[in-house]
């Protein structure tokens, strides 16, 4: 039996309301837009950011302070030059794991530049790839990021090795680690402004 494509569009038609036939062709278009490379990660960001929720604080029991190794650890900056952690946690610190690749990481970035914006005077944020400086800067011009805080690392000390990313943690100025979150999160949620405004208000 030879297939008549007229007629099974026909029929597809006859037979759909339009609210059923606009989503079918929604669907279809979100498909080709994940399978195109060019696409792929925009898209895939856009609804991960949708569903996306604040993180939660750690229970008291979890929480740890950084430890000697971590002090040590050698990042580097845009500019290559290499910066100690120690250097950096004279403030509260949100410290961020991703990549340019990684759509969980994109989608949650504008909530962390948001955060930067409101709290980049009062709160170190180390932003780390192990990326190119090329490819962090053309993704950061990109998103209209300019000034958002990144480094370069090859390698993560225990207390914050991950084996997936984004890994975010925020740390209080003795070096408590006080948050963490594996996946993407709404970092500009009221809840994570409360406990920023609290890491400042203690260190004064």
């Amino acid at each position: 039996m030879t297939l008549n494509p007229k007629k099974i569009i026909t029929t597809y038609f006859s037979k759909k309301k339009w609210f059923s036939i606009f989503s079918d062709v929604i669907f279809v278009v979100l498909i080709i837009l994940i399978i195109i490379p060019s696409t792929r990660i925009e898209v895939t960001s856009f609804f991960i950011k949708l569903t996306s929720f604040p993180p939660s604080l750690m229970d008291q029991g979890d929480r740890f302070k950084v430890s000697e190794e971590t002090n040590s650890w050698l990042l580097y900056d845009m500019k290559g030059n290499p910066v100690k952690y120690s250097e950096l946690n004279k403030k509260p610190v949100f410290l961020n794991l991703w990549a340019t690749w990684c759509p969980p990481c994109v989608a949650e970035m504008p909530g962390i530049y948001d955060l930067f914006k409101k709290y980049g005077n009062e709160v170190n944020f180390v932003i780390i790839s192990n990326e190119t400086t090329n490819k962090i800067r053309e993704f950061s011009s990109s998103k209209s990021m300019d000034g958002l805080p990144f480094y370069m690392s090859n390698s993560v000390p225990d207390d914050f090795f991950s084996k997936s990313i984004p890994m975010t943690f925020i740390i209080d100025n003795t070096g408590i680690v006080v948050m963490d979150k594996k996946g993407a999160a709404r970092w500009n949620s009221e809840k994570v402004k409360r406990l920023l405004d609290e890491l400042i208000d203690s260190k004064l």
